[in-house]
Order: structure tokens, then sequence, then C-alpha cells
């Protein structure tokens, strides 16, 4: 996989920033991909989806489906789907912040074997509860698809993954962070809607 193209999309589409950032997971750290920023240009978002179908296509006739959480994986996830010719559905948070699968789209995903595609992973939280959603839909998730891996490939799932792009982004708990120590202000530039 192009490490620099994808590198090259993140940077034309001002998605990869430098700071000191507070992320959807709590932690803290210096890179922020704001990877919504790509969905201004789907033409780069088409080939996201492109390079990701590449990526799985010695596996492509594991999947019936392709699924994505909300709400910054969905465009991706499509993007996917649609360079795969595989169906799509997509999962959001309820009121409580409960993971589920988008209302309308159940029947595409029961009984399935999908690939999970994330765009962004720190920690893999939202991917597990994404995979536990589809347990209990009697779906398998025979792989997850990520745009970014910020743990150097260190992360560990209960599905197997691929990454259009691994880094070494360090993160910290905010009692640990030693920007917080310098009074460095931070921010959040982006939110999933997930409280933390």
């Amino acid at each position: 996989m192009d490490r620099n193209k994808v590198l090259d999309i993140l940077t034309e589409c001002d998605a990869l920033l430098e700071g000191h950032f507070r992320y959807t997971s709590g932690k803290h750290g210096k890179l922020y991909f704001e990877k919504i920023k790509v969905a201004r240009r789907p033409d780069l978002v088409m080939e996201l989806g492109r390079m990701t179908a590449e990526q799985m296509e010695d596996i492509k006739d594991s999947f019936d489906v392709v699924c994505a959480p909300a709400f910054g994986a969905i465009v991706f996830g499509f993007a996917t789907a649609h360079a795969m010719g595989k169906p799509f559905a997509f999962l959001q948070r309820d009121a409580d912040e409960v993971m589920g699968i988008r209302s309308g789209f159940k029947s595409v995903v029961e009984n399935a074997r999908v690939l999970l595609v994330e765009d962004v992973v720190t920690t893999g939280g939202s991917v597990r509860e994404a995979i536990a959603v589809m347990n209990d839909l009697n779906a398998t998730v025979e792989m997850v698809g990520l745009l970014v891996d910020r743990t150097n490939g260190k992360l560990e799932l209960p599905a197997p993954y691929r990454a259009l792009l691994t880094v070494k982004a360090e993160s910290w708990d905010p009692d640990e962070c030693p920007m917080c120590k310098e009074g460095i202000e931070v921010t959040k530039p982006g939110s999933s809607g997930k409280k933390n």
C-alpha cells in the first residue's frame, strides 16, 4: 500500500494536524487526523475507498457486506463498498450513546460476513463496540479495514485488521500528558458525538 499517497491525501485536505489534542478516547496527543475534512473532496474519498478495496482484493470473497460506524467512517465505508461492489450498512449511537445498526439496515447485516471500515483508531474502543453489535446480529466481522492505525501496528482487536496508514502517534492519559504538564492548551478539533 502506498503510505505516502494516503499521507498526501490527508495533507492536501488539511486533515493532518499537529498540536495538543484530546482524542475521542479521552487520551491526549500531538497528532490529530481530522479525517472528516477529506469528505469535502468526494474524489479523494473514493480514492481511499478504492485503496481499501484493493488492500482486501485477496479476501474480497470473504465479505457479504461492508459496514462502518457513524459519523466519520461512513463516507470511507461507503466508498469501499462501492469499489468492491458490495452492499453497505452503517452503525450509529442512539440517544443513550449505545451503538447499534442503523434502522433499515439490520436485514443487510444479519448472518452476514462483514468488512468493518473505520477511519482513525487510537484505542480501538469504537471498533470493539461495532464488532459486539455485529455479533449480536449473528454477523461475523471477517476483517477490519482502517484508514489510519495510530498504534504502529500494536492494536489488539477481536478481528484481524489491515490499515492504509500505520503511524506511531503517542498518546497519554490527561494526568500523564507532558503537554498538559507544560501548560499547553488542549483542543478537541473534531467530535464523533461520543460522550467522554
